[in-house]
């Protein structure tokens, strides 16, 4: 019997409390907000089960889409959109935070055309600048962001700044969903 997005979502959930993501004490986030919890995907993304039930649920949202590439910002969620890319067999694409100073000087890794019709997914988001960063340079190198995905929305800022970017955030999980506080 074929599992719905809803019931997929419910076993990530359980999946990521399982193994623990979800930390509790003093944080200092990428964003430079203090909180006292964090959301350790980098933990949660190295274990396969996790990695194919978020690519199921993004490939079964997105299946009926005109998607081109899975594109995914350096470094949690390029394991996400490595996985998204093998199950919905889309190419992908890896975002740096900045350009390297050696070899090919790229921004993107992968093969953007121009007109390119993108996915970006995300680990977790709290404002959603890196995210937004990485929508960017999508868009400053000729492709067209399509829908922007993220496993865990921490609810600090991120839909908000990005839909003042026309981008429609759209998380699988919200962090209320699964803190146990």
């Amino acid at each position: 019997m074929q599992k719905t997005i809803e019931t997929k979502k419910k076993i990530l959930i359980d999946l990521l409390k399982k193994n623990e993501v979800v930390k509790s004490g003093k944080f200092v986030l990428a964003s430079g907000k203090e909180s006292d919890y964090y959301v350790d995907m980098k933990k949660a993304i190295t274990e396969p089960e996790i990695l194919k039930t978020i690519a199921e649920i993004i490939s079964e949202t997105i299946h009926k889409d005109n998607i081109n590439k899975i594109a995914g910002p350096a470094l949690g969620a390029v394991p996400i959109a490595t996985a998204l890319a093998l199950e919905s067999k889309k190419p992908l694409l890896m975002i740096r935070k900045e350009k390297k100073g050696y070899g090919t000087s790229k921004l993107i890794e992968g093969e953007l055309k121009k007109g390119d019709q993108v996915v970006v997914v995300e680990d977790v988001t709290t404002t959603g600048n890196s995210l937004l960063k990485a929508i960017n340079a999508i868009h400053e190198n000729g492709g067209i962001v399509k829908r922007a995905f993220v496993v865990v929305d921490r609810l600090e800022g991120a839909k908000n700044n990005l839909k003042n970017h026309d981008i429609e955030l759209e998380p699988l999980l919200l962090v209320s969903e699964f803190l146990d506080k």
